[in-house]
Protein backbone atom coordinates (compact mmCIF):
# COMPACT_ATOMS: atom_id res chain seq x y z
CA UNK A 1 0.00 0.00 0.00
CA UNK A 2 0.98 3.33 -0.96
CA UNK A 3 1.78 5.56 1.89
CA UNK A 4 -0.28 9.43 1.90
CA UNK A 5 2.59 10.96 2.94
CA UNK A 6 0.36 14.38 3.30
CA UNK A 7 -0.65 13.04 6.49
CA UNK A 8 2.49 12.40 8.19
CA UNK A 9 4.24 15.60 6.42
CA UNK A 10 3.25 17.24 10.02
CA UNK A 11 5.20 14.51 12.13
CA UNK A 12 8.20 14.43 9.29
CA UNK A 13 8.89 18.13 9.63
CA UNK A 14 8.58 18.37 13.15
CA UNK A 15 11.62 19.85 13.47
CA UNK A 16 9.71 22.72 11.20
CA UNK A 17 7.22 23.47 14.03
CA UNK A 18 10.18 23.09 16.73
CA UNK A 19 22.11 27.58 14.04
CA UNK A 20 22.65 30.34 15.76
CA UNK A 21 25.50 31.28 13.63
CA UNK A 22 26.68 34.32 12.00
CA UNK A 23 26.33 33.40 8.36
CA UNK A 24 23.25 32.51 6.22
CA UNK A 25 23.11 28.55 5.67
CA UNK A 26 24.48 27.60 1.69
CA UNK A 27 20.94 25.66 0.69
CA UNK A 28 19.08 29.50 1.43
CA UNK A 29 20.22 30.18 -2.28
CA UNK A 30 17.71 27.73 -3.41
CA UNK A 31 14.92 29.90 -2.48
CA UNK A 32 13.88 32.37 -5.30
CA UNK A 33 13.68 36.20 -4.72
CA UNK A 34 10.24 36.71 -5.86
CA UNK A 35 9.35 34.07 -2.70
CA UNK A 36 6.09 35.55 -1.15
CA UNK A 37 7.06 34.09 2.26
CA UNK A 38 9.65 32.17 3.82
CA UNK A 39 9.89 30.49 7.01
CA UNK A 40 13.24 29.35 8.49
CA UNK A 41 13.80 27.33 11.80
CA UNK A 42 17.22 27.36 12.93
CA UNK A 43 17.40 23.65 14.49
CA UNK A 44 20.98 24.10 15.59
CA UNK A 45 19.67 27.32 18.07
CA UNK A 46 17.07 24.99 18.90
CA UNK A 47 19.22 21.54 19.59
CA UNK A 48 21.16 23.93 22.57
CA UNK A 49 17.73 24.30 24.39
CA UNK A 50 16.28 20.25 23.51
CA UNK A 51 17.72 17.68 21.79
CA UNK A 52 16.20 16.05 18.59
CA UNK A 53 16.24 12.68 20.63
CA UNK A 54 14.07 14.24 23.50
CA UNK A 55 11.24 15.19 20.70
CA UNK A 56 11.25 11.73 19.25
CA UNK A 57 11.66 9.95 22.52
CA UNK A 58 8.96 11.74 24.22
CA UNK A 59 4.94 10.50 24.91
CA UNK A 60 4.02 13.50 22.79
CA UNK A 61 5.55 11.91 19.83
CA UNK A 62 4.94 8.98 20.37
CA UNK A 63 1.08 9.69 20.97
CA UNK A 64 0.92 12.14 17.55
CA UNK A 65 2.42 9.24 16.21
CA UNK A 66 -0.22 6.54 16.98
CA UNK A 67 -3.24 8.48 16.21
CA UNK A 68 -1.89 8.96 12.23
CA UNK A 69 -4.34 6.69 9.88
CA UNK A 70 -2.11 4.40 8.31
CA UNK A 71 0.43 2.01 9.21
CA UNK A 72 2.43 3.25 6.49
CA UNK A 73 2.27 6.31 8.02
CA UNK A 74 3.34 5.39 11.19
CA UNK A 75 6.16 3.72 10.43
CA UNK A 76 7.52 6.68 8.31
CA UNK A 77 7.79 8.39 11.60
CA UNK A 78 9.01 5.86 13.51
CA UNK A 79 12.05 5.63 11.61
CA UNK A 80 12.27 9.64 10.56
CA UNK A 81 15.44 10.04 12.92
CA UNK A 82 17.51 7.77 10.79
CA UNK A 83 16.38 9.39 7.53
CA UNK A 84 19.74 10.95 6.57
CA UNK A 85 18.18 14.42 7.60
CA UNK A 86 20.50 16.99 9.04
CA UNK A 87 19.08 18.12 12.21
CA UNK A 88 21.64 20.70 13.19
CA UNK A 89 21.41 23.02 10.29
CA UNK A 90 18.81 25.59 9.00
CA UNK A 91 15.14 23.97 7.19
CA UNK A 92 12.91 26.78 5.30
CA UNK A 93 9.66 26.41 3.67
CA UNK A 94 8.75 28.91 1.35
CA UNK A 95 5.38 30.31 -1.07
CA UNK A 96 6.12 30.97 -4.92
CA UNK A 97 3.07 31.95 -6.96
CA UNK A 98 2.62 29.23 -9.30
CA UNK A 99 -1.63 29.75 -10.33
CA UNK A 100 -1.19 25.74 -11.65
CA UNK A 101 -1.29 24.79 -7.69
CA UNK A 102 -4.05 24.86 -5.47
CA UNK A 103 -4.31 28.38 -3.55
CA UNK A 104 -2.43 30.00 -6.66
CA UNK A 105 1.08 29.38 -4.49
CA UNK A 106 3.67 26.36 -4.84
CA UNK A 107 4.99 25.55 -1.38
CA UNK A 108 8.36 24.00 -1.17
CA UNK A 109 10.35 23.14 1.77
CA UNK A 110 14.28 22.46 1.67
CA UNK A 111 15.32 20.04 4.35
CA UNK A 112 19.39 19.81 4.51
CA UNK A 113 20.37 16.16 4.05
CA UNK A 114 24.33 14.94 6.32
CA UNK A 115 23.60 11.59 4.48
CA UNK A 116 21.83 11.16 0.87
CA UNK A 117 22.47 7.04 0.52
CA UNK A 118 20.32 6.83 4.58
CA UNK A 119 17.18 9.27 3.37
CA UNK A 120 17.22 6.67 -0.28
CA UNK A 121 17.12 3.77 1.81
CA UNK A 122 14.81 5.78 3.86
CA UNK A 123 12.36 6.52 1.21
CA UNK A 124 12.65 3.13 -0.03
CA UNK A 125 11.77 1.08 3.15
CA UNK A 126 8.52 3.30 4.01
CA UNK A 127 7.07 3.96 0.41
CA UNK A 128 6.36 0.67 -1.15
CA UNK A 129 6.90 -0.27 -4.92
CA UNK A 130 8.14 3.85 -4.92
CA UNK A 131 9.59 4.75 -8.47
CA UNK A 132 13.35 6.47 -7.79
CA UNK A 133 14.15 8.58 -11.00
CA UNK A 134 17.84 10.00 -12.01
CA UNK A 135 17.86 13.19 -12.94
CA UNK A 136 21.22 14.50 -13.79
CA UNK A 137 22.92 14.79 -10.46
CA UNK A 138 19.71 14.27 -8.02
CA UNK A 139 17.07 11.19 -7.86
CA UNK A 140 13.57 12.03 -7.53
CA UNK A 141 10.39 10.10 -6.19
CA UNK A 142 6.74 11.04 -6.43
CA UNK A 143 5.31 10.11 -2.75
CA UNK A 144 1.86 10.08 -2.50
CA UNK A 145 -0.64 11.83 -4.31
CA UNK A 146 0.12 15.21 -2.96
CA UNK A 147 4.07 15.40 -2.45
CA UNK A 148 6.99 15.36 -5.47
CA UNK A 149 10.69 15.44 -3.48
CA UNK A 150 14.00 15.76 -5.19
CA UNK A 151 17.52 15.43 -3.25
CA UNK A 152 20.86 15.39 -4.29
CA UNK A 153 23.61 14.30 -1.93
CA UNK A 154 23.23 18.11 -0.02
CA UNK A 155 19.66 18.69 0.10
CA UNK A 156 16.26 16.98 0.15
CA UNK A 157 13.76 19.54 -1.41
CA UNK A 158 9.74 18.76 -0.96
CA UNK A 159 7.10 20.25 -3.32
CA UNK A 160 3.55 19.88 -3.02
CA UNK A 161 2.02 18.71 -6.36
CA UNK A 162 -1.77 19.39 -5.26
CA UNK A 163 -2.44 21.12 -8.77
CA UNK A 164 -5.34 23.41 -9.14
CA UNK A 165 -8.88 22.38 -9.88
CA UNK A 166 -11.66 23.60 -11.94
CA UNK A 167 -13.57 23.76 -8.81
CA UNK A 168 -11.14 25.99 -6.66
CA UNK A 169 -12.32 29.26 -5.56
CA UNK A 170 -16.04 28.08 -6.36
CA UNK A 171 -17.63 25.65 -4.32
CA UNK A 172 -20.90 25.48 -6.30
CA UNK A 173 -18.68 22.97 -8.39
CA UNK A 174 -18.07 19.41 -8.55
CA UNK A 175 -16.03 18.23 -11.30
CA UNK A 176 -12.80 16.11 -10.31
CA UNK A 177 -9.30 17.82 -9.64
CA UNK A 178 -6.79 16.87 -12.52
CA UNK A 179 -4.73 14.51 -12.58
CA UNK A 180 -0.56 15.65 -11.62
CA UNK A 181 1.41 16.06 -14.28
CA UNK A 182 4.31 14.41 -13.23
CA UNK A 183 6.66 15.63 -15.99
CA UNK A 184 5.52 18.70 -15.63
CA UNK A 185 6.46 18.95 -11.71
CA UNK A 186 9.75 17.50 -12.31
CA UNK A 187 10.24 20.25 -14.68
CA UNK A 188 9.31 22.62 -11.47
CA UNK A 189 11.93 20.24 -9.23
CA UNK A 190 14.46 21.24 -12.09
CA UNK A 191 13.34 25.36 -11.44
CA UNK A 192 13.25 24.46 -7.38
CA UNK A 193 17.03 23.43 -7.66
CA UNK A 194 18.41 25.23 -10.72
CA UNK A 195 17.90 29.14 -9.26
CA UNK A 196 20.65 31.20 -10.12
CA UNK A 197 22.34 33.59 -7.70
CA UNK A 198 20.62 36.82 -9.48
CA UNK A 199 17.46 35.11 -8.77
CA UNK A 200 18.08 34.08 -5.57
CA UNK A 201 16.77 35.52 -2.52
CA UNK A 202 20.45 36.13 -0.88
CA UNK A 203 21.03 38.74 -2.41
CA UNK A 204 18.65 40.39 -0.47
CA UNK A 205 19.77 42.27 2.57
CA UNK A 206 16.47 41.80 4.52
CA UNK A 207 16.37 38.79 4.44
CA UNK A 208 20.30 38.28 5.20
CA UNK A 209 20.55 40.21 8.05
CA UNK A 210 17.00 38.49 9.69
CA UNK A 211 18.97 35.21 9.17
CA UNK A 212 22.39 35.98 10.61
CA UNK A 213 20.76 37.52 13.76
CA UNK A 214 20.07 33.38 14.54
CA UNK A 215 17.08 33.41 15.33
CA UNK A 216 14.76 30.13 16.74
CA UNK A 217 12.28 30.59 13.84
CA UNK A 218 12.25 33.38 11.20
CA UNK A 219 9.55 34.75 8.79
CA UNK A 220 9.76 36.80 6.30
CA UNK A 221 7.19 38.08 4.06
CA UNK A 222 7.61 39.94 0.49
CA UNK A 223 4.61 42.24 1.05
CA UNK A 224 5.31 43.96 -2.42
CA UNK A 225 4.89 40.78 -4.14
CA UNK A 226 1.83 39.32 -2.20
CA UNK A 227 0.29 42.75 -2.66
CA UNK A 228 1.19 42.56 -6.35
CA UNK A 229 -0.34 39.21 -6.87
CA UNK A 230 -3.76 40.33 -5.37
CA UNK A 231 -4.04 43.62 -7.29
CA UNK A 232 -3.20 42.09 -10.37
CA UNK A 233 -6.06 39.34 -10.18
CA UNK A 234 -9.86 40.64 -9.32
CA UNK A 235 -9.39 42.60 -6.06
CA UNK A 236 -9.18 45.97 -7.34
CA UNK A 237 -12.53 45.00 -9.00
CA UNK A 238 -14.03 43.51 -6.09
CA UNK A 239 -12.90 47.02 -4.35
CA UNK A 240 -14.20 49.03 -6.99
CA UNK A 241 -11.19 51.23 -6.73
CA UNK A 242 -7.44 50.64 -8.29
CA UNK A 243 -5.34 51.88 -5.25
CA UNK A 244 -1.00 53.12 -6.62
CA UNK A 245 1.69 50.68 -5.00
CA UNK A 246 3.31 53.56 -3.37
CA UNK A 247 2.07 51.98 -0.36
CA UNK A 248 3.57 48.64 -0.74
CA UNK A 249 5.87 48.90 -3.57
CA UNK A 250 9.27 46.87 -2.23
CA UNK A 251 7.71 47.00 1.49
CA UNK A 252 8.05 43.48 3.72
CA UNK A 253 8.10 41.87 6.89
CA UNK A 254 11.01 40.27 8.51
CA UNK A 255 10.37 38.58 11.97
CA UNK A 256 12.30 36.43 14.27
CA UNK A 257 11.27 34.37 17.08
CA UNK A 258 13.34 32.56 20.30
CA UNK A 259 12.31 30.09 22.93
CA UNK A 260 13.99 31.32 26.06
CA UNK A 261 13.66 30.51 29.98
CA UNK A 262 9.66 31.79 30.78
CA UNK A 263 8.77 33.09 27.40
CA UNK A 264 8.49 33.83 23.92
CA UNK A 265 10.26 36.67 22.55
CA UNK A 266 9.82 38.04 18.91
CA UNK A 267 11.48 40.88 16.84
CA UNK A 268 9.61 42.23 13.75
CA UNK A 269 10.29 44.63 11.23
CA UNK A 270 7.81 46.14 8.89
CA UNK A 271 9.61 47.71 5.67
CA UNK A 272 7.84 50.37 4.05
CA UNK A 273 8.51 51.57 0.48
CA UNK A 274 11.01 54.29 0.12
CA UNK A 275 8.76 56.95 -1.64
CA UNK A 276 7.01 56.43 1.88
CA UNK A 277 10.14 56.99 4.47
CA UNK A 278 8.78 60.54 5.03
CA UNK A 279 5.13 59.59 5.71
CA UNK A 280 6.36 56.56 7.80
CA UNK A 281 8.88 58.81 9.81
CA UNK A 282 6.04 61.30 10.78
CA UNK A 283 3.56 57.89 11.76
CA UNK A 284 6.39 57.14 14.05
CA UNK A 285 7.78 60.08 15.45
CA UNK A 286 6.13 60.29 18.54
CA UNK A 287 5.12 58.10 21.40
CA UNK A 288 1.40 57.44 22.86
CA UNK A 289 0.12 60.40 25.21
CA UNK A 290 1.16 59.81 29.05
CA UNK A 291 -1.51 61.59 30.44
CA UNK A 292 -3.96 59.57 28.26
CA UNK A 293 -2.15 56.04 29.77
CA UNK A 294 -1.84 57.11 33.23
CA UNK A 295 -5.77 57.76 33.02
CA UNK A 296 -7.03 54.49 31.61
CA UNK A 297 -8.45 51.54 34.37
CA UNK A 298 -6.26 48.64 34.93
CA UNK A 299 -7.74 47.16 37.95
CA UNK A 300 -8.55 43.80 36.41
CA UNK A 301 -7.56 44.64 33.05
CA UNK A 302 -7.56 41.76 30.42
CA UNK A 303 -6.39 43.97 27.44
CA UNK A 304 -4.76 47.06 26.71
CA UNK A 305 -4.38 48.56 22.72
CA UNK A 306 -3.16 51.70 22.78
CA UNK A 307 -1.34 54.04 19.81
CA UNK A 308 -0.50 57.49 18.77
CA UNK A 309 -1.39 57.84 14.77
CA UNK A 310 -0.46 60.89 13.69
CA UNK A 311 -3.22 63.06 11.78
CA UNK A 312 -0.71 64.45 9.53
CA UNK A 313 1.10 61.19 8.98
CA UNK A 314 -2.46 59.67 7.75
CA UNK A 315 -2.92 62.16 5.34
CA UNK A 316 -0.10 61.87 4.03
CA UNK A 317 -0.81 58.40 3.22
CA UNK A 318 -4.05 59.38 1.78
CA UNK A 319 -1.97 61.42 -1.07
CA UNK A 320 0.87 59.27 -1.35
CA UNK A 321 -2.09 56.69 -2.37
CA UNK A 322 -4.13 58.82 -4.08
CA UNK A 323 -7.44 58.55 -2.12
CA UNK A 324 -7.28 61.74 -0.21
CA UNK A 325 -9.38 63.53 -3.39
CA UNK A 326 -12.11 60.69 -2.72
CA UNK A 327 -11.79 61.01 1.51
CA UNK A 328 -13.00 64.85 0.49
CA UNK A 329 -15.71 63.93 -1.75
CA UNK A 330 -16.98 61.68 0.77
CA UNK A 331 -16.76 63.67 3.52
CA UNK A 332 -18.41 66.87 1.58
CA UNK A 333 -22.13 65.51 2.36
CA UNK A 334 -21.64 66.31 5.60
CA UNK A 335 -20.52 69.48 4.91
CA UNK A 336 -16.58 68.34 5.92
CA UNK A 337 -13.36 67.64 4.85
CA UNK A 338 -10.27 65.65 5.79
CA UNK A 339 -8.81 67.94 7.53
CA UNK A 340 -11.80 68.82 9.95
CA UNK A 341 -11.28 65.33 11.03
CA UNK A 342 -7.91 64.98 11.17
CA UNK A 343 -7.51 68.17 12.79
CA UNK A 344 -10.19 66.85 16.01
CA UNK A 345 -7.80 64.90 17.18
CA UNK A 346 -4.32 64.22 18.45
CA UNK A 347 -3.91 60.87 17.36
CA UNK A 348 -3.96 59.40 20.40
CA UNK A 349 -6.45 56.71 21.35
CA UNK A 350 -6.79 53.42 23.22
CA UNK A 351 -9.11 50.25 23.70
CA UNK A 352 -9.44 48.74 27.05
CA UNK A 353 -11.02 45.53 27.95
CA UNK A 354 -11.30 44.77 31.88
CA UNK A 355 -13.36 42.26 34.06
CA UNK A 356 -14.06 40.11 31.51
CA UNK A 357 -15.45 37.02 32.89
CA UNK A 358 -17.20 33.65 30.64
CA UNK A 359 -19.37 31.96 32.69
CA UNK A 360 -22.56 29.40 32.16
CA UNK A 361 -25.91 29.67 32.90
CA UNK A 362 -29.14 28.11 33.08
CA UNK A 363 -31.79 29.18 30.98
CA UNK A 364 -35.59 28.33 31.90
CA UNK A 365 -37.82 28.17 28.32
CA UNK A 366 -40.99 27.31 27.93
CA UNK A 367 -41.66 24.79 24.72
CA UNK A 368 -45.25 23.70 23.70
CA UNK A 369 -46.51 24.24 27.14
CA UNK A 370 -43.17 22.48 28.47
CA UNK A 371 -40.53 24.10 30.81
CA UNK A 372 -37.02 23.85 29.05
CA UNK A 373 -33.67 24.18 30.87
CA UNK A 374 -30.56 24.36 28.98
CA UNK A 375 -27.57 26.21 29.51
CA UNK A 376 -25.79 29.76 28.22
CA UNK A 377 -22.77 31.02 27.45
CA UNK A 378 -22.57 34.16 29.08
CA UNK A 379 -19.98 36.66 28.96
CA UNK A 380 -19.49 40.08 31.11
CA UNK A 381 -16.99 42.74 30.40
CA UNK A 382 -15.77 46.25 30.32
CA UNK A 383 -14.60 47.68 27.68
CA UNK A 384 -13.83 51.60 26.88
CA UNK A 385 -13.10 53.65 23.69
CA UNK A 386 -10.81 56.60 24.43
CA UNK A 387 -9.83 59.52 21.91
CA UNK A 388 -7.69 62.53 22.35
CA UNK A 389 -9.03 65.88 21.21
CA UNK A 390 -7.06 68.38 19.14
CA UNK A 391 -8.83 71.56 18.26
CA UNK A 392 -12.16 71.85 20.12
CA UNK A 393 -13.64 73.55 17.34
CA UNK A 394 -13.08 70.87 14.82
CA UNK A 395 -14.41 68.86 17.34
CA UNK A 396 -17.39 70.75 17.77
CA UNK A 397 -18.28 69.91 14.18
CA UNK A 398 -18.55 66.03 14.87
CA UNK A 399 -20.57 66.47 17.85
CA UNK A 400 -23.16 68.40 15.72
CA UNK A 401 -23.04 66.50 13.08
CA UNK A 402 -23.79 63.21 15.38
CA UNK A 403 -26.69 65.58 17.22
CA UNK A 404 -27.88 66.08 13.82
CA UNK A 405 -28.39 62.36 13.08
CA UNK A 406 -30.55 61.97 15.72
CA UNK A 407 -28.12 60.53 18.40
CA UNK A 408 -29.67 60.47 21.67
CA UNK A 409 -27.95 62.97 24.69
CA UNK A 410 -27.38 62.23 27.86
CA UNK A 411 -25.76 65.23 29.44
CA UNK A 412 -22.84 66.73 27.75
CA UNK A 413 -22.27 63.87 25.77
CA UNK A 414 -24.80 60.28 23.84
CA UNK A 415 -26.04 57.54 25.11
CA UNK A 416 -26.50 54.61 22.53
CA UNK A 417 -29.48 51.77 24.26
CA UNK A 418 -28.23 48.32 23.04
CA UNK A 419 -30.72 46.09 25.09
CA UNK A 420 -33.20 46.85 27.84
CA UNK A 421 -30.16 46.27 30.07
CA UNK A 422 -27.01 47.39 28.21
CA UNK A 423 -26.02 50.55 26.58
CA UNK A 424 -22.94 52.80 25.84
CA UNK A 425 -22.17 56.48 26.71
CA UNK A 426 -19.63 58.81 25.23
CA UNK A 427 -18.95 61.42 27.39
CA UNK A 428 -16.28 63.83 26.87
CA UNK A 429 -14.56 67.57 28.12
CA UNK A 430 -12.05 69.53 26.54
CA UNK A 431 -9.58 66.98 26.27
CA UNK A 432 -10.78 63.54 25.96
CA UNK A 433 -13.73 61.67 24.54
CA UNK A 434 -14.47 58.10 26.16
CA UNK A 435 -17.28 55.44 24.56
CA UNK A 436 -17.76 52.91 27.02
CA UNK A 437 -20.44 50.74 28.63
CA UNK A 438 -19.81 51.21 32.06
CA UNK A 439 -20.54 55.01 33.22
CA UNK A 440 -18.28 54.82 36.13
CA UNK A 441 -15.05 54.08 33.72
CA UNK A 442 -16.26 57.13 31.67
CA UNK A 443 -16.56 59.35 34.27
CA UNK A 444 -13.58 58.05 36.28
CA UNK A 445 -11.33 58.06 33.14
CA UNK A 446 -12.07 62.22 32.83
CA UNK A 447 -12.22 62.99 36.05
CA UNK A 448 -8.35 61.59 36.62
CA UNK A 449 -9.69 58.97 39.57
CA UNK A 450 -7.72 56.08 38.19
CA UNK A 451 -4.51 57.77 38.50
CA UNK A 452 -4.11 57.48 42.18
CA UNK A 453 -4.64 53.98 41.62
CA UNK A 454 -1.71 53.34 39.48
CA UNK A 455 0.97 50.47 40.57
CA UNK A 456 4.70 51.22 39.48
CA UNK A 457 4.53 47.40 38.28
CA UNK A 458 0.82 47.88 36.29
CA UNK A 459 0.63 46.45 32.78
CA UNK A 460 -0.59 50.24 31.13
CA UNK A 461 3.25 51.49 33.52
CA UNK A 462 5.08 48.16 31.27
CA UNK A 463 3.91 48.50 28.09
CA UNK A 464 4.25 52.86 27.75
CA UNK A 465 6.73 55.06 26.04
CA UNK A 466 5.65 53.68 22.49
CA UNK A 467 3.75 54.80 19.61
CA UNK A 468 2.24 51.25 19.82
CA UNK A 469 1.21 49.06 22.56
CA UNK A 470 -0.96 45.79 22.68
CA UNK A 471 -1.27 44.32 26.47
CA UNK A 472 -3.28 41.08 27.15
CA UNK A 473 -3.57 39.84 30.44
CA UNK A 474 -4.01 36.04 29.29
CA UNK A 475 -4.11 35.21 33.30
CA UNK A 476 -6.61 37.26 34.35
CA UNK A 477 -8.77 36.38 31.28
CA UNK A 478 -8.58 32.63 32.07
CA UNK A 479 -9.20 32.79 35.25
CA UNK A 480 -12.52 34.03 34.61
CA UNK A 481 -13.21 31.40 32.05
CA UNK A 482 -15.62 28.93 33.37
CA UNK A 483 -14.07 25.50 33.02
CA UNK A 484 -17.29 23.83 32.13
CA UNK A 485 -18.00 25.80 29.50
CA UNK A 486 -16.50 23.96 27.26
CA UNK A 487 -18.71 21.42 24.59
CA UNK A 488 -16.09 17.93 25.79
CA UNK A 489 -13.96 16.88 28.53
CA UNK A 490 -11.05 17.73 26.00
CA UNK A 491 -12.16 21.55 25.64
CA UNK A 492 -12.28 21.97 29.87
CA UNK A 493 -8.77 20.26 30.11
CA UNK A 494 -7.37 22.74 27.10
CA UNK A 495 -9.23 25.34 29.42
CA UNK A 496 -7.68 24.16 32.43
CA UNK A 497 -4.11 23.74 31.26
CA UNK A 498 -4.26 27.20 29.88
CA UNK A 499 -4.65 28.74 33.02
CA UNK A 500 -1.65 26.75 34.27
CA UNK A 501 0.49 27.42 31.00
CA UNK A 502 0.65 31.06 30.27
CA UNK A 503 1.02 34.68 32.16
CA UNK A 504 0.48 37.53 29.44
CA UNK A 505 1.12 38.82 26.46
CA UNK A 506 3.03 42.27 25.34
CA UNK A 507 3.52 43.99 21.78
CA UNK A 508 4.99 47.56 21.80
CA UNK A 509 6.91 49.90 19.46
CA UNK A 510 5.84 51.51 16.30
CA UNK A 511 8.85 53.86 16.18
CA UNK A 512 10.23 54.03 12.70
CA UNK A 513 14.11 53.42 12.18
CA UNK A 514 16.19 51.99 9.08
CA UNK A 515 13.23 52.60 6.64
CA UNK A 516 11.26 50.15 9.21
CA UNK A 517 8.42 50.25 12.22
CA UNK A 518 10.24 48.20 14.73
CA UNK A 519 7.87 46.18 17.37
CA UNK A 520 9.30 43.82 20.57
CA UNK A 521 6.78 40.74 21.65
CA UNK A 522 7.15 39.22 24.70
CA UNK A 523 4.69 36.31 25.47
CA UNK A 524 5.11 35.65 28.96
CA UNK A 525 4.75 32.37 30.84
CA UNK A 526 3.67 31.36 34.24
CA UNK A 527 6.97 28.86 34.78
CA UNK A 528 9.65 31.38 34.65
CA UNK A 529 12.09 29.11 35.47
CA UNK A 530 11.70 26.55 31.97
CA UNK A 531 12.10 26.69 28.58
CA UNK A 532 8.99 27.72 27.00
CA UNK A 533 9.66 24.85 24.33
CA UNK A 534 9.64 22.52 27.06
CA UNK A 535 6.74 24.00 28.81
CA UNK A 536 4.79 23.76 25.13
CA UNK A 537 5.78 20.21 25.19
CA UNK A 538 4.46 19.80 28.58
CA UNK A 539 1.43 21.61 27.95
CA UNK A 540 1.10 19.34 24.82
CA UNK A 541 1.09 15.66 26.75
CA UNK A 542 -1.21 17.24 29.30
CA UNK A 543 -3.80 17.97 26.43
CA UNK A 544 -3.39 14.24 24.91
CA UNK A 545 -3.48 12.48 28.28
CA UNK A 546 -6.61 14.12 29.52
CA UNK A 547 -7.99 12.82 25.80
CA UNK A 548 -7.09 9.33 26.42
CA UNK A 549 -8.74 9.46 29.79
CA UNK A 550 -12.02 11.06 27.96
CA UNK A 551 -12.09 8.58 25.69
CA UNK A 552 -12.04 5.55 28.07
Amino acid sequence: MRCNFRSILPVLLIPVLFSACSRVPDHAKYIPKDAVAVAGINLKGLGKKIAWNVITGSKLFKEMQKRLPEKSAKDAVSGIEKAGIDAMNTFYIYVKTDTRFTGGNRITALVPLSDAGAWEAYVKQTFQNVAIRENGDRKEASLGDNMYVGWNKNLLIIINVMTAGPNDGDSTMTQARPATDLSAISAEMGNAFGVTKENSIVGNKRFTDLDKEGHDLTFFLNYDQLMSQYMSGNMAQKMGVSLSNTLWKDAGVTAGFDFVKGKITGDMRYYMSPEMKDVCTELGSANIDKDMMDRLPDQNLDLLFALHLSPKGIKGVLEKIGVLGLANIGLSAAGLNADNVLDAFTGDMAIVMNDFSLRTENVRDSFMGQVVVHQNQKPSLSMSYIIKISKKEEFGKLVKLARDNGLQTMGNGFVIPIDDKDSVYIVMNDQYMIASNKIANANGFLQGSFKSEKKADAPVSQVSGHPMALYVDIRQMLQNIDASIGHSSHDSAMIMESKKLLNNMSLTGGSFNDNAFVYHLDISFSNTDENSIIQLMDYGMKISDADKITAK
